[in-house]
């Protein structure tokens, strides 16, 4: 094909442009059917609803709801850590103090990961986190310190793995099912982000696809970690649906006062590590 390309004969290289755009056609289309296409701007004529108002939140209760995140997306059995650390002590002699060893096995309930297998308790949770986002009061000196470790904890819940399929169905199927709730309701979902949206006012959404049809913008998110594309975890408080115009992504609903993480991959923890807060494990000996 190439020795066609160099030729001075017309038909010997029309002939080798067209094999060459035949067999480039497949991968052109297999690529623009795997990458979701994403909106670059609202349609002509869309209306969006107005944010709900914040419901404040003293310090004490938001670091309360970060304290209660992090319990209750930990593993129950290794309380997080991914690993049980079982110790021995032996004795060496009336003179000698005892020799102490650990062992650290893979827990067995999360196999590695620290996570907790059940969401029953972790929904309720993550949305009274996501609906208090910005509900601080203005100029808190703890502010950006609460602020960091709910990021930290939303980051980390964002790496859950089957746990986040399970604490966003409810939301996701109401949303794909076409039911809506009432403005100011706690919503929590999954899916695939694109390049932001300018709005009026120097405001910029994010177009969240879900399920690969229905699209959620998530409005001037309080935390936003969010990748350039790919899979994310969002959640904030529902405005409501776009109203005014027409377009391919289905039902548009706009979250305001939330969050933007990346979902990743779950990460298994060192089994043989210690628990950082605990004196008598990191002084002793290991075994070889």
């Amino acid at each position: 094909m190439l020795r066609a390309f160099r030729t001075n004969h017309p038909r010997a290289c029309t002939a080798a442009l067209a094999l060459a755009l035949a067999w480039a056609a497949p991968a052109v289309a297999r690529q623009s059917a795997e990458a979701p296409r994403f909106p670059t701007a609202l349609p002509a004529g869309a209306a969006l609803p107005e944010a709900p108002k914040a419901t404040p939140v003293r310090a004490d209760a938001f670091a309360g709801r970060v304290n209660a995140l992090e319990r209750v997306t930990a593993c129950p059995k290794c309380d997080g850590k991914g690993s049980r650390v079982t110790r021995k002590r032996e004795s060496r002699g009336q003179l000698s103090k005892p020799r102490i060893t650990e062992t650290a096995e893979e827990c067995t309930e999360c196999h590695g990961y620290g996570f907790a297998v059940t969401a029953s308790r972790v929904g309720p949770v993550l949305d009274a986190l996501a609906g208090g986002l910005a509900g601080l009061p203005p100029g808190l000196p703890t502010g950006p310190k609460l602020m960091d470790r709910a990021r930290t904890v939303l980051v980390r819940v964002g790496s859950g793995g089957d746990l986040v399929d399970a604490v966003t169905a409810v939301d996701r199927n109401e949303l794909t099912g076409g039911r809506l709730a009432k403005p100011g309701t706690p919503v929590t979902v999954a899916g695939e982000v694109g390049e932001p949206i300018a709005l009026p006012g120097g405001v910029r959404a994010y177009p969240v696809l879900v399920d690969g049809r229905d699209l959620v913008l998530v409005r001037a998110p309080v935390i936003n970690a969010s990748p350039q594309r790919g899979p994310v975890l969002v959640g904030g408080s529902l405005a409501g649906a776009m109203t005014g115009a027409e377009w391919d992504f289905g039902r548009t609903l706009v979250l305001d006062h939330g969050f933007i993480v990346p979902r990743s991959s779950p990460q298994k923890l060192r089994s043989d590590d210690p628990a950082p807060d605990d004196p008598v494990a990191n002084d002793a000996p290991r075994n070889p």
